[in-house]
């Protein structure tokens, strides 16, 4: 059908349609007549658009998942362009993140860390300029470290001060990138990983964003409501199948950082089940209570 011949034919339809609904108001004065509701429903679905469904592309990624583990170490970085706390932004975080069974600690640097000081170790942060943050979460507690001419060490009163840094854990953002809904591509040979041999594959950006925001996963499925576009990521694995390498762009919502815009997130496993350990450091001895 030419361009010509469906513009006539919609200009049709539309008139029969405001005709209709004219004699419908004549017919029925104050209340709808039934039958010519009935015809203007049945008009509408037919000329409605209709959704074109996401065509899922790659094949289902063979990986092993990074719970249980008794050790991890990883380095997580964020590049954003847009919105943070309602100022316009630009800049990366790195995270350098250990794990253990019962304790964790992350160590956070980079030229957004002053935005995001507040936020895990309240007003008593916002008046240092620390070069980086530590956040630890062992069996005593939960404890921010600001490291600058001296180190400051905060123990947050609020049980969940610092929820949102921690979800920039790479098991939390694997489980998103990753998780068994939407690991899903298309393998395109071997790189080289921390020294080591690992298969890549290529994670179809519109294949993600569907596959997220129909997720059973609650977390994966607001994730993927957040953002407004994913474009296509790399996934490494490693010999022993579990996730190496991660990294993709997208638009949106990133929450952990209260942020809006667009971001590119690059996971790197750098170390699994090397029994590591994690001991507060001698300044929160005598921490302050914020």
């Amino acid at each position: 059908m030419n361009k010509n011949h469906y513009a006539r034919r919609v200009g049709v339809v539309t008139l029969l349609l405001v005709s209709m609904l004219g004699l419908g108001y004549f017919l029925g004065a104050t209340s709808p007549n039934p039958t010519v509701a009935a015809a203007l429903a049945a008009a509408a679905k037919a000329f409605a658009p209709t959704p074109t469904p996401v065509v899922p592309v790659g094949d289902p990624i063979p990986l092993k998942s990074l719970d249980g583990l008794t050790s991890l170490n990883a380095t997580v970085q964020i590049d954003a362009n847009g919105m943070m706390n309602g100022q316009r932004t630009k800049g990366s975080l790195t995270a350098t993140v250990t794990t253990t069974k019962d304790s964790t600690k992350i160590v956070v640097t980079g030229p957004l860390l002053g935005d995001i000081i507040a936020q895990v170790g309240g007003s008593a942060m916002s008046l240092f300029t620390p070069s980086q943050i530590e956040i630890y979460k062992v069996p005593e507690g939960t404890y921010v470290v600001v490291d600058g001419l001296f180190d400051v060490c905060v123990k947050p009163k609020a049980a969940n001060a610092t929820k949102d840094v921690e979800q920039l854990s790479p098991q939390n953002l694997m489980k998103l990138f990753t998780g068994k809904d939407v690991a899903r591509g298309t393998y395109t040979g071997t790189a080289v990983i921390n020294g080591e041999s690992a298969k890549r594959y290529v994670i179809d950006g519109p294949t993600f964003l569907s596959a997220a925001q129909n997720s059973k996963d609650a977390n994966l499925r607001a994730f993927g409501d957040s953002i407004w576009s994913a474009r296509d990521a790399d996934l490494y694995i490693s010999q022993a199948g579990y996730p190496a390498a991660y990294q993709g762009s997208f638009s949106g919502e990133f929450k952990p950082i209260n942020f809006q815009g667009d971001f590119d997130t690059q996971v790197v496993i750098t170390g699994i089940n090397q029994n590591s350990t994690i001991k507060l450091p001698a300044s929160c001895k005598n921490p302050i209570s914020q």
